[in-house]
């Protein structure tokens, strides 16, 4: 309820403000038509009533949440978008935004499953000669048992025989022995051999088959999608210095779209370090789009910068980011729009204020130009607080008084503008 009301009263200041300006407009008008002295006054009432305590500051809009995509990191070489989502269309999550050209993936996935293909051949191919292998080794060794047999009962028979003939039986038993041990470890020591280029093989065949894999995984991020529902705007290209387009040849991790959520939108301005220390997190506030001055919109401080910045290297001054989180929704907003922001720190219930146009300075004392009928004289008064278009009068005038809007002894210049003679200027 205390929030509708400040934002009522900025809404009433507001009018208030723009309806001064029209009868400033048309005084200086017929000012400069009638020309000459004798001229009228302009001047103006004394208002009373609330009174806001606020700070104006221009701003632009932004989404409260983003995100952004980049161009993946990946192995495969330079890579070339050829296909954009138009700027400014509203997409939701999973619609596709960004595609790479994938001519040298292609070739890379290609290029791997052929030698896959080669090196399953070349593997089958192996196996099988690998069983001739075997086979023949194993009918050798079974040569060499019926071998070893035969010299088997060959001892036995010439058990009884001479002395010479044993011993040579004894030896051609011993031999085929031998032999039949050697065919019985060649053929182990052939399936150790065969198995290990077996595992050789295998393994050189799944490293090629987890190239093609990762290289279609990859080809997957050739395809850019939403991660979330919201508005495409493109980046800023570094590299030509214009946004990213058809053709750029991006680096890897290099901004491509950033994806804004336009149901939370801010405003985000920058302050004067002499003012700043006025703002604080939750002061209301009210946000005016340049483009569409009619309309307002109301907010809330989100946060308020810590670090100053030097906008204007020719310029001491350091100005403050403070964001303005605004309230609802609304598809007139968009990102990058410029704001006109007013931050209320303060209402003052019952005040009496004046343009700050019709307080001057006069022999170091603040002045204001009251009118007694048709006169007019200097009123000394005590100011306090402002704004940007109004300053609180503590004493010297009351509400429904009218002082004039510069000082009666400046005179009117033959441009139209006035010149003062010395005698008062504003604060």
């Amino acid at each position: 309820m205390k929030q509708s009301a400040l934002l009522r009263t900025v809404m009433r200041n507001r009018r208030l403000s723009l309806a001064l300006g029209a009868i400033l407009v048309i005084v200086a008008i017929f000012l400069i038509a009638s020309g000459g002295g004798g001229e009228p006054l302009p001047t103006t009432e004394v208002k009373r009533g609330p009174f806001l305590v606020s700070i104006k500051a221009s701003g632009d809009l932004r989404a409260a949440n983003s995100f952004t995509l980049t161009t993946p990191r990946l192995a495969w070489g330079q890579m070339q978008i050829n296909f954009l989502l138009p700027e400014g269309t509203t997409v939701k999550k999973g619609d596709v935004i960004v595609r790479f050209a994938t001519s040298t993936i292609d070739k890379t996935i290609q290029d791997k499953e052929s030698e896959l293909n080669i090196l399953r051949l070349e593997l089958a191919k192996f196996r099988a000669d690998n069983v001739v292998r075997i086979s023949d080794l194993e009918g050798n060794l079974k040569t060499m048992e019926l071998t070893y047999e035969q010299a088997k009962l060959q001892v036995e028979r010439m058990k009884f025989e001479a002395e010479v003939q044993r011993k040579e039986t004894e030896i051609n038993l011993e031999k085929n022995r031998i032999a039949y041990e050697q065919a019985k470890q060649k053929i182990t020591s052939q399936n150790i051999a065969e198995k290990s280029e077996e595992r050789k093989q295998l393994l050189k065949i799944q490293q090629t088959l987890n190239d093609v894999n990762r290289a279609k995984q990859e080809k997957e991020q050739y395809t850019l999608k939403a991660s979330m529902d919201g508005l495409v705007v493109y980046e800023t290209n570094w590299q030509t210095g214009r946004k990213v387009s058809v053709g750029d040849s991006p680096w890897p991790g290099m901004s491509i779209v950033s994806l804004p959520d336009l149901s939370a939108m801010q405003s985000v301005c920058q302050i004067n370090e002499v003012d700043i220390s006025k703002v604080k997190v939750s002061q209301v506030a009210a946000v005016r789009l340049d483009a569409f001055p009619d309309r307002e919109f109301s907010g809330n401080v989100k946060s308020v910068g810590t670090i100053g910045q030097q906008n204007d290297r020719n310029a001491n001054i350091k100005t403050f980011e403070v964001v303005i989180d605004i309230q609802g929704a609304d598809p007139v907003l968009k990102p990058g729009m410029t704001t006109s922001n007013e931050v209320v720190m303060a209402t003052l219930d019952d005040t009496v204020y004046v343009p700050i146009e019709a307080v001057f300075e006069k022999d170091g004392k603040a002045v204001v130009y009251k009118m007694f009928g048709s006169s007019v004289r200097a009123q000394e008064v005590t100011t306090g607080t402002k704004n940007s278009n109004y300053i609180v009068v503590a004493s010297g005038v009351q509400g429904g008084d009218r002082v004039a809007l510069r000082d009666p002894a400046a005179r009117t210049s033959e441009n139209g503008g006035t010149q003062n003679s010395g005698q008062g200027r504003n604060l």
